[in-house]
This record gives C-alpha cells, sequence and structure tokens, in this order.
C-alpha cells in the first residue's frame, strides 16, 4: 500500500504505460550483469529498450485487493504491463507503485515497491544459456527509501523455461523483508546469490523473475542491484570409441 493518488493520476499513468511502453528482451549470453551505473539505460518513462535483457512490470493483476501477499504463491504471469517511472532523483518522497530508476543517487539503482495498482512489480531477465551450466543468479537488495515508517517489503526470485507456464520459486529465493523495518533507516542491504536448478542449464530461452508484493502499510523502495546470471561451459565430449579405434590402427 502506498501514499495515495488520485484516480485521475493512477488513470493518467496506466494511459501512458499502454501507449508509450517499449523494450528489449533479447535473450542475453552468459556472462551477463548491471548495475545501473549508466544513467543513459533509461532516460524516458515506461522505455526499456536502452537495457537490453531487463524488463519491468508493474504487476498491475488487479484480480485480488489483498495486501501482504507472498510472492512465492504467485507463479502465473501477474499484469503484463510494462512500466518504469525514470529519472527519479529523491527515493524518499517517490511515491508511485512498480518499477522506477533513481539515478540521482550516489549510487543509481532500479529499485521496486508495491502500490494497490501495482500489486506485484517485478523484472524479468531474458537470458541465453546455451552451452552453459551450473548457472548462478545473483544481486543485491537495497532499501533506499529513508521515510519515516517501518516497513516489511517481501521479494522473491523465480524461474521459468519459455514464454508460458508457470513459473518455480528458485530455492533460497525468498526474502522475508528487505527493509530495515526501522523508520527513517536506509541502508540496508541484502546480498541474493541463487544456484538455479539444472533444468535452467543449456536453454536458448531462460527468463528469470524478480518480484516484491503490495505490503500492508506505506510500501518501501527497494533497489535491486549490481544483477548477474554466470554459468560454467558445458564440457564437449569426447567420443572414446573412435579414439580406441585410432590407437587400433597405429598398433598394426
Amino acid at each position: 500500500m502506498k501514499k495515495s493518488v488520485t484516480p485521475m493520476l493512477v488513470l493518467a499513468a496506466l494511459v501512458v504505460v499502454a501507449v508509450m511502453a517499449i523494450s528489449d528482451s533479447t535473450n542475453q549470453t552468459l556472462p551477463f550483469s548491471q548495475n545501473w551505473s549508466n544513467p543513459a539505460l533509461i532516460t524516458a518513462n515506461n522505455d526499456w529498450s536502452g537495457v537490453p535483457g531487463i524488463v519491468g512490470y508493474l504487476g498491475d493483476d488487479n484480480t485480488t485487493t489483498a495486501t501482504g501477499v507472498d510472492p512465492q504463491t504467485i507463479t502465473g504471469d501477474y499484469g503484463v504491463t510494462v512500466g518504469v517511472f525514470a529519472n527519479q532523483g529523491s527515493n524518499t518522497a517517490f511515491g508511485s507503485g512498480g518499477p522506477a530508476e533513481f539515478d540521482g543517487l550516489p549510487d543509481p539503482t532500479v529499485g521496486m515497491q508495491g502500490s494497490g495498482t501495482a500489486d506485484a512489480p517485478h523484472l524479468i531477465i531474458y537470458i541465453n544459456s546455451l552451452g552453459k551450466q551450473n548457472l548462478t543468479l545473483a544481486y543485491n537488495l537495497r532499501d533506499i527509501d529513508c521515510g519515516t515508517f517501518a516497513i516489511t517489503q517481501q521479494f522473491n526470485a523465480q524461474y521459468r523455461v519459455g514464454g508460458v507456464g508457470a513459473w518455480t520459486n528458485i530455492a533460497g529465493g525468498y526474502t522475508a523483508n528487505a527493509s530495515s523495518g526501522v523508520a527513517g533507516e536506509c541502508t540496508k542491504v541484502t546480498p541474493v546469490s541463487l544456484p538455479l536448478p539444472g533444468a535452467c542449464d543449456n536453454q536458448a530461452d531462460l527468463r528469470l523473475r524478480i518480484m516484491t508484493t503490495n505490503a500492508p502499510s506505506t510500501d518501501d523502495e527497494i533497489g535491486v542491484d549490481d544483477i548477474s546470471v554466470t554459468g560454467q561451459d558445458i564440457p564437449t565430449p569426447t567420443n572414446k570409441a573412435s579414439w580406441g579405434k585410432v590407437k587400433t590402427i597405429f598398433r598394426y
């Protein structure tokens, strides 16, 4: 639940998202990383075209008004509206739900918080893991909201192979509270490092989703920073039978 805004402003924001949303969901090869240090990546609202392989979504399913939903229970495509609020500077004063870019901070980041409209905002990372195994997804959850509220802000990470079907929770990917939980405090960093299951190996279209949900009280803006996806090369198999024939030929 976020600071109150007028219905007209919410409607206007949704219209802008629907008309102007742009993204680049090209699957990225490994190793992949994004730390948001380049302010030229996102320069206009709802435009992710400068960030190949990452797209932010409002999570505006709106089939429920419940707050405090455990993001581990959301396994469907919970809202497909692309969106981002660009060029934000004051994280504490910012009051809109969904993804936002904070290039005015000393350490820029993209953050997310829920709202009555953005029930489950999330980032999707699009990966091509062909030829790779033993993948790891890593990122830092940064409390960047110095507001005067004590908040519990949940996060979760999931994966899916391909563009359809249910999302699967990644073991260890649930963060019960990425906020400091202390009013006025905004220094907490939660490092997340997740070995991905074998189902993610050697896939042309692997998708990774990092999600939060609308908190029961005023939401906390949490940065999703220092994102990386890494893996190891799959060894090229050797044909031992053929090699044995070669040795036999040279023996005679």
